[in-house]
């Protein structure tokens, strides 16, 4: 029979093993947290612990969550969303929300809320686009982000950002929604692109200086693909929509800023040579799963409609979660669930191609094996 000492010594290697922080061999790349920033898409829970927040969403309710989690979580979603794959793919735990308060921040934190523009309310107030007060924007979030490594890693801040991926956003998307929806014209709309990306160049400039090295920035969505677009700019001429049934305008003008995103950053990966750069092509990976829904398995007589919601063009004539809304009975059939943001299988296939191109780029020794294939997260 084994002695007391050897059997405290394997229970003591075992609760190691259970509670050390992950090693380089055991995560993708070395990476070892991750830290979120952006929106309603990549918001897991903060929003939700914001009263203003919560009361102006409807993902504290079913069936919000329904798919994955089996409750709501303050994703935007019927399940997961494009940061937990990527953080499955890294071999990272699904992260927790920065206002979770009573949970473990080890392996990193998600600051994003949804509603949350890249500019302040000052800048859109002197223009006439009125925001909700509590949005929490670029700047807002950074500064949770510094008061958390502040209290978290104190003067060992760079080493702990070294072995992190930061992903800064997407934003960008509710600055410009903001401003579509309260009857401004594209042609002014698309004055106010440079200053979104200098705010997010900002952004991406002070965790560089904090000590972050890797950096994944992802651009907007095509906006004339989203039911909430389509349903409000309707056009009866066939001939402004593309092939997928998108509005050809609203996608001009998101490239429009995904082109000067992309600028912004070539400029940003030149003058830090030491920090790896990557745009995040959330336009191009949503196009490609829009173009090969069929094959993906989604149903093509609802590639543009929302699982949840309800009535007029596009199912989205009733807000999902509301109490007359309804949910499709297949949401891993459709691309979009709420007229804004994707289901939990959409999300899945769209971060596959984004972790695809991400790892490489990162230079990961271990990339065959990364897990970014569909199967195996």
């Amino acid at each position: 029979m084994a002695s007391l000492p050897n059997i405290c010594f394997f229970l003591l290697l075992i609760t190691l093993a259970f509670h050390s922080s992950p090693s380089a061999a055991q995560t993708k790349c070395g990476i070892t947290s991750v830290y979120q920033f952006g929106d309603s898409l990549a918001d897991n829970g903060n929003g939700i612990r914001l009263p203003g927040v919560s009361l102006a969403f409807n993902t504290s309710k079913l069936p919000y969550g329904e798919t994955f989690f089996m409750t709501p979580t303050g994703r935007a979603s019927d399940g997961r969303i494009i940061n937990d794959f990527i953080v499955s793919s890294l071999n990272l735990p699904f992260l927790n929300a920065y206002l979770n308060i009573n949970t473990s921040f080890s392996q990193g934190a998600n600051f994003a809320v949804s509603g949350a523009t890249a500019l302040d309310n000052a800048f859109w107030a002197a223009l006439n686009v009125t925001l909700r007060p509590w949005n929490k924007h670029l700047d807002a979030q950074l500064g949770w982000f510094k008061s958390h490594l502040q209290s978290t890693c104190g003067s060992n801040c760079a080493q702990t950002l070294n072995n992190s991926l930061v992903v800064l956003g997407e934003f960008g998307g509710v600055d410009y929604f903001n401003c579509f929806f309260q009857n401004k014209q594209e042609p002014e709309i698309r004055t106010y692109v440079p200053p979104v990306i200098a705010e997010i160049t900002r952004g991406i400039r002070d965790v560089i200086q904090l000590g972050a090295t890797r950096i994944l920035v992802p651009g907007v969505y095509p906006f004339g693909c989203l039911p909430v677009y389509l349903n409000k700019f309707y056009l009866p001429n066939p001939l402004d929509y593309d092939t997928l049934g998108c509005l050809r305008n609203l996608n001009v003008f998101a490239s429009y800023h995904n082109t000067q995103l992309n600028i912004a950053l070539t400029n940003l990966q030149l003058q830090f040579p030491n920090v790896t750069i990557v745009y995040g092509d959330y336009y191009g990976a949503l196009t490609t799963v829009l173009s090969r829904a069929s094959s993906f398995g989604f149903n093509q007589s609802t590639l543009l409609s929302a699982c949840c919601g309800g009535g007029g063009r596009y199912n989205y004539g009733k807000a999902c979660g509301s109490a007359d809304a309804t949910t499709c009975p297949n949401p891993s059939q459709y691309i979009n669930w709420d007229g804004i943001h994707l289901t939990d299988a959409a999300h899945h296939h769209m971060a596959d191609i984004i972790v695809t191109d991400m790892l490489p780029k990162f230079e990961c020794n271990n990339f065959e094996d990364s897990g970014v294939l569909m199967s195996s997260y």
